[in-house]
């Protein structure tokens, strides 16, 4: 019984040993399909069956591949119905969702940041060599009051080629939006309409619910969660009376921290988050309104 096992156990390690490497064909005792007759890519054809020899064949005429049909103009190529770039994001872009901010955000640091810099102000690190066509600053007036759909072009055709190509191979529809999205939130500019977005309607008084009007006017709304989720900037949620470590030393969140993060935003930063956050002009009672708004998110 045991020379039986000894024996099987040698014979299954000789059958399944490899042996040596060799230049030659592998023997195989069960051919199936193996060795079937057949094309392959990059290679000529043998068979005859195509006259031009080629085995790779392009796509039938007419035909596009599935999830590439690319009809709808504002998404894909950002415009309008009346061909020209467009002031308003694709409906299929939830411009206020933290979500695509976030996303955006990420996208930036990798392909835009380095010509760009982490604030948008033209100082990345290929800048700082010297270029012939220095990156532009999205703090400029001149860029703020671009369209969405101008800014898209940008990123899908490129600007002043070659010295900022396209980024359309690297950089897919919808993060080219999140970008976008995320560069209003750089620049203080509300979504649609850019620069010229209607102002805020004002208030008599402040209040809890025109500080959240605020809050969505001012665009806090891309970097400021209301249930604790970390964004851009810290969420709003909980956060009146918390000490918050920021470069300039441990502070207490309170109406004075508050309303100078609001009408100074550079002043005193959280550490752990980005210097993003773009000063605005504010109108009477809003600052107020907006602390309320802040102090009512327990």
């Amino acid at each position: 019984m045991r020379r039986a096992i000894g024996f099987t156990l040698v014979l299954g390690g000789l059958a399944g040993c490899r042996g040596g490497e060799s230049e030659q064909p592998p023997v195989h005792l069960i051919q199936n399909m193996f060795t079937q007759e057949k094309a392959r890519p990059y290679r000529r054809d043998t068979s005859g069956l195509f006259p031009d020899g080629r085995v790779m064949r392009l796509p039938v005429e007419g035909t596009v591949a599935v999830g590439d049909l690319r009809d709808d103009t504002l998404l894909d190529e950002g415009l309008g119905d009346d061909g020209q770039p467009s002031a308003r994001f694709p409906s299929q872009i939830k411009f206020g969702d933290p979500a695509v901010i976030h996303r955006g955000e990420l996208r930036y640091r990798i392909y835009c940041t380095p010509c760009h810099g982490l604030e948008g102000d033209g100082k990345g690190p290929v800048a700082s060599r010297g270029l012939l066509v220095p990156p532009a600053n999205f703090k400029d007036q001149r860029v703020k009051d671009l369209t969405v759909g101008k800014l898209y072009s940008a990123i899908r055709n490129g600007v002043n080629v070659p010295n900022m190509p396209s980024y359309a191979a690297q950089i897919p529809v919808e993060d080219r939006w999140a970008i976008i999205a995320y560069l209003r939130t750089l620049q203080g500019v509300a979504a649609e309409g850019g620069a010229n977005a209607a102002p805020l309607a004002a208030a008599d008084k402040a209040s809890v619910e025109y500080g959240e009007k605020v809050y969505k006017a001012k665009i806090c709304v891309t970097c400021h969660s209301l249930d604790g989720t970390r964004i851009v900037g810290p969420s709003f949620k909980g956060l009146y009376g918390k000490t918050e470590s920021t470069n300039a030393g441990d502070v207490t969140v309170d109406d004075a921290y508050l309303t100078e993060s609001i009408t100074q935003p550079m002043a005193k930063v959280v550490n752990g988050y980005p210097p993003a956050m773009p000063l605005q002009q504010y109108g009477p009672n809003e600052v107020e309104s907006l602390i309320l708004f802040i102090k009512a998110q327990k």
